[in-house]
């Protein structure tokens, strides 16, 4: 009898490893096909203009543009005295722009959490990780061209002013390493808010870091043994690929606070994303 009972324990322990591992085989049947990447950067980009925050947003970012572009032809015999090119309302009709994108990128990753639209996205889409880099392309993307539109904008602006302001010719010189190097500032100014966002996963906490930032790192530079440090953690140093005369420094700087400000928060919130809770 004992021998008859190991016996049949032994055939059932053979049965269920053979069944495990004809299981193992099969394909996941449970698991959706993956969605298309193309198709959520559409569904991503929808959503910058679905919601009411995301429309308004994009039209006070336009409208500051626009408003900086004719406040730099009024003004155009007087701003052209400090550069003297066509850049030179640059800096004012790209501020709202620079300091809102950011911002945009905030509402576009948090409002999954937000207004509880999350259960729907990763339902349709499992995977989180895409939907993330769907995020990212939008983000990027849209940055590109207010980028772009504000380039044309200061161009337009100098061409409105030179007109209007017989007196003050206008220099079409381009630099062309100091042009690629704004895009790239607004770039990583704009993925700073989009990696900040995925971190906390919050609209007022990743704003008020983003905002805040710049007047913590000053603050902190004031302790004695902290200023070197803060100088190079300060995200205000991406910037400084706009100078288009960039020294080994420089590109240290840059490197340090794009590492903090971006890497590290887009690592750690693309781990934390994934395994948020949806409630």
């Amino acid at each position: 009898m004992p021998s008859t009972t190991i016996s049949r324990q032994t055939d059932s322990d053979q049965t269920s490893s053979i069944r495990a591992g004809l299981a193992s085989s099969r394909p996941v049947a449970d698991q959706p096909p993956s969605v298309p990447l193309i198709r959520l950067v559409r569904a991503e980009f929808r959503k910058l203009t679905d919601t009411r925050s995301g429309f308004w947003l994009l039209i006070v970012i336009a409208l500051g543009a626009v408003a900086g572009t004719i406040t730099t032809a009024a003004l155009w015999d007087e701003l052209a005295g400090m550069l003297g090119d066509w850049t030179t309302g640059d800096a004012l009709i790209s501020f709202v722009p620079t300091m809102l994108l950011p911002v945009l990128a905030i509402l576009l990753v948090t409002s999954e959490w937000s207004t509880r639209s999350a259960l729907t996205t990763f339902t349709m889409e499992p995977r989180r990780g895409r939907v993330m880099a769907a995020k990212a392309i939008v983000v990027i993307a849209t940055t590109v061209v207010f980028w772009l539109g504000c380039r044309g904008l200061t161009a337009l602006s100098a061409l409105l002013g030179g007109a209007m302001h017989a007196g003050a010719p206008v220099s079409w010189q381009v630099d062309w390493a100091a042009t690629a190097g704004d895009l790239a500032s607004t770039v990583l100014t704009v993925a700073m808010g989009l990696t900040l966002a995925m971190l906390f996963g919050s609209v007022a906490v990743s704003i008020v870091v983003y905002m805040a930032q710049p007047l913590m790192t000053s603050t902190l530079a004031l302790i004695p043994g902290l200023a070197t440090a803060m100088q190079w953690a300060s995200a205000n140093n991406m910037s400084l690929l706009a100078s288009g005369a960039m020294t080994g420094e420089a590109w240290a700087r840059v490197a340090v606070s794009a590492g903090i400000w971006i890497v590290i928060p887009a690592v750690a919130g693309t781990v934390l994303s994934i395994r948020r809770e949806i409630k």
